[in-house]
């Protein structure tokens, strides 16, 4: 979206005076992320690096700042706080004895602000309002949350892998692999996960690290084929057969642990526009857990993927963690949450 001359310098200033400290640096990044999503024609925002490519959807969320602290009918599409909607499932799960995990994940230009606004090179750790304080609310109420954000800002800035695809609206599968890898270690010391990798008769491993060049889903229609393709690094992971490493399903209904999900537990893992298999998040946990998960998932968001879960009593025997993974834009982009699945007593 082009700007006229006036509105790009006004921005500039705005932003260059702004993203000097704290709260007002904050403030200046949620104006841009909303103005850049306000008048952006397509689903494709260009960053001020011009290799970068961000998703209007999740910058029309981060415009919205500290989300939690205004009137959701203001900020939200659905008008609904998503907490109770969550804190009611955990206590559904609760009473099964099933654990329940959410895994929220950062938008892009939350870890990388400097790659959408050049304003915000010198300052990028301090550009954007921390989740912190809302998903709290989550732990307090008992939901076990992993929160990675962090974890990928500290990764940038000590020069780490990239953490996110620069033409694709999803993470690297170095974020798909470190994902996995803390909900592993969240579940890895129940008995019930030890007896379930014993129980396996399926023999994991994860190849060694490699490269390809992708296009990502963000590329311009028109411009996909002149667009220059991005390298990222990544393993697989799934079943050792004789000395291959093939993908295993995450289809099995008896697993102990469900993993439930938008398109971010299906990037790197189905295949297709979804750009390869066996290294997503799937494909992970499942060789880190040594054993094979049921994965119920959208493409659409994360709530839709709860009527996979809509099952009866024998589904939900034997069931130990459910582990729900979603981008954080859902918390205000989400038009409507489906009600909670009918769980057995």
């Amino acid at each position: 979206m082009k700007y006229d001359l006036l509105t790009a310098k006004t921005l500039f200033f705005l932003l260059t005076s702004l993203a000097q400290s704290g709260e007002s640096q904050q403030d200046s990044f949620a104006s841009a992320c909303a103005v850049a999503g306000r008048e952006a024609t397509t689903r494709t925002v260009i960053g001020d690096d011009k290799q970068w490519l961000f998703l209007k959807s999740e910058l029309e969320h981060l415009g919205t700042g500290a989300f939690w602290t205004k009137d959701w009918k203001e900020v939200s599409e659905s008008g609904t706080d998503p907490v109770p909607v969550l804190l009611a499932l955990n206590e559904k799960l609760k009473a099964l004895g099933v654990k329940f995990i959410y895994v929220p994940i950062p938008a892009k230009a939350a870890v990388y602000p400097e790659k959408f606004r050049d304003a915000f090179k010198a300052n990028s750790g301090n550009a954007t309002v921390p989740l912190v304080p809302f998903l709290k609310r989550l732990s307090s109420g008992g939901v076990s949350v992993i929160d990675i954000e962090q974890e990928l800002k500290e990764n940038k800035h000590s020069g780490g892998a990239r953490s996110y695809c620069m033409t694709d609206s999803h993470p690297t599968p170095w974020t798909c692999e470190l994902i996995a890898k803390r909900v592993a270690e969240m579940l890895a010391g129940e008995q019930w996960a030890r007896e379930a990798a014993t129980a396996s008769n399926l023999k994991f491993s994860k190849s060694k690290m490699t490269s390809r060049l992708i296009k990502g889903d963000l590329i311009p229609v028109e411009k996909r084929e002149s667009w220059k393709a991005e390298e990222i690094h990544f393993r697989t992971a799934g079943v050792i057969r004789g000395e291959a490493i093939t993908v295993a399903l995450p289809d099995k209904q008896t697993s102990p642990v469900i993993l439930l999900g938008d398109s971010h537990t299906l990037i790197f893992h189905e295949g297709g526009d979804m750009l390869m298999s066996g290294a997503g998040i799937p494909d992970h946990l499942q060789a880190e857990l040594g054993f094979k998960v049921f994965l119920a998932a959208s493409r659409g968001s994360s709530s839709q993927a709860q009527r996979q879960i809509y099952k009866g009593q024998d589904f939900w025997e034997g069931k130990k963690a459910l582990v729900w993974v979603s981008s954080v834009r859902e918390f205000t982009q989400e038009r409507k949450w489906l009600k909670l699945p009918r769980l057995p007593k």
